[in-house]
């Protein structure tokens, strides 16, 4: 998978195999997967004195965050592919906080099931004997931070 900015500011993923595609869906599935309670739910606990936060903020926040999972597996469910299995995802200027906050979202939640941080000073291959499910997670934890580094660097203001 190669992932490079556009001459008009949008960012480029060119995936190049079946497990490119799988990959990149499992951002959304990644974000959806947050264990205990939603994110939203997490972030009015942190607020749980302010009611006003509980009964605004909290189900404009989950409304939000459920629309940046969805507008994102659209857009990679309705990208073109050829017979090979080769196509492109383009991520415009416009939808980059979308993306960037669906990345996140799933790096969270990467975060919660796998502790991923105790990994941070090793590489995927470097995992060793770790489980399958701790190498797939790690890497693409990496890839997430990776798009978002990309983003703040060429797209995002």
């Amino acid at each position: 998978m190669r992932v490079a900015p556009t001459l008009d500011r949008s960012l480029r993923i060119d995936a190049e195999t079946p497990t490119d595609w799988l990959v990149l869906e499992m951002i959304c599935t990644d974000a959806c997967q947050m264990p205990d309670q939603p994110l939203s739910d997490q972030l009015a606990a942190l607020m749980s004195a302010d009611e006003d936060w509980v009964e605004l903020i909290t189900p404009e926040l989950a409304d939000q965050f459920n629309d940046q999972i969805l507008h994102v597996s659209r857009a990679i469910s309705a990208a073109p592919k050829a017979d090979d299995q080769t196509g492109s995802v383009f991520i415009k200027p416009e939808e980059a906080d979308t993306w960037f906050g669906a990345l996140n979202q799933a790096r969270l939640s990467l975060e919660e099931r796998h502790t991923i941080s105790q990994y941070d000073d090793l590489e995927p291959e470097e995992l060793g004997e770790e489980k399958a499910e701790i190498q797939a997670a790690v890497f693409r934890y990496h890839f997430y931070t990776s798009m978002q580094s990309i983003m703040l660097e060429y797209i995002l203001e």
